[in-house]
């Protein structure tokens, strides 16, 4: 399997992450026939796998800031689709485990749901109701296998029953999406419409079929992305110049410093500052674990 490179930028607090749980991010894999069935990479932005040994030691809460994206998450009792979040999501692990995961492009899922993302926003269903019979002893296969490739294997087989052909306009949100996460420039709306050439009310309606959330919502969420990122690997850094949060608040497009620490705390529960100073105790307090 080809791993993913990139850092995870939804993870919160990644440095005292990396001492609780090992996550493993795997690309699709590629489609030997794509003129038989549609292509896995088409929906699929990645695999992830969670595993952890906690047996001794006191349970760990991790939270994650979502990207606008449906999880389908294999979890013994647990397993289930989780739509794109608005909030925190917020998961305790304890004792040991592993949980396998699939993370879709933007639009990818909506060819698996055949009905407009919004249903699904801040929602979590069984895998029945998507997949229907084809879910039956899903999670027990997955979760067998003995290592990440075999999981991957497993639930590439159940994705490729339920797959249909993506609707029009999906690879091209997905762009959009992806090209939003890459370029710092594209603060508002407008700056969207210029770079993709469709109206504000065009935008607005594939956004919501394709991917449930608005694209001020995703404009937004990939600069808390960023933000959060910067904050964390700085918090976890030995010494050094403190960034300057005006300085960053400009960068991600903010009108202030106020607006900026204001916009971070009412999503992330901490102001940008306390953020980063539980980052770097997160990571002293987890050197100190046996």
């Amino acid at each position: 399997m080809r791993p993913v490179t990139a850092a995870p930028k939804g993870v919160l607090a990644p440095g005292a992450a990396a001492q609780r749980f090992r996550l493993g991010r795997y690309q699709p894999s590629p489609d030997l026939a794509p003129d038989l069935v549609p292509d896995l990479a088409a929906v699929v932005e990645h695999y992830w796998v969670v595993a952890w040994d906690l047996i001794g030691q006191p349970p760990y809460v991790q939270r994650t800031l979502p990207y606008p994206a449906v999880n389908l998450v294999f979890e013994r009792g647990r397993s289930a689709v989780y739509g794109p979040m608005h909030g925190i999501f917020a998961y305790e692990l304890r004792d040991a485990g592993r949980v396998l995961g699939i993370r879709f492009r933007p639009a990818g899922f909506r060819a698996l749901l055949g009905a407009p993302l919004t249903s699904l926003v801040d929602r979590v269903l069984p895998l029945e109701a998507v997949f229907g019979r084809s879910a039956e002893g899903a999670e027990a296969a997955v979760l067998a296998a003995a290592d990440d490739a075999g999981m991957v294997a497993v639930a590439e087989t159940l994705l490729r029953r339920g797959l249909k052909q993506s609707p029009p306009m999906a690879d091209e949100v997905n762009r959009l999406v992806a090209l939003i996460e890459a370029d710092r420039e594209i603060l508002r709306v407008d700056d969207l419409v210029a770079r993709s050439g469709l109206g504000v009310r065009a935008l607005q309606r594939l956004f919501a079929d394709l991917v449930g959330m608005t694209p001020k919502w995703v404009i937004r969420r990939a600069r808390l992305h960023e933000a959060a990122h910067r904050l964390a690997q700085e918090g976890g850094a030995e010494g050094g110049v403190a960034l300057d949060l005006t300085t960053l608040a400009q960068d991600l497009g903010y009108f202030d410093h106020a607006h900026f620490t204001q916009d971070f705390k009412q999503v992330i529960g901490q102001s940008p500052s306390a953020y980063r100073e539980a980052c770097a105790r997160k990571i002293a307090e987890g050197k100190q674990q046996p």
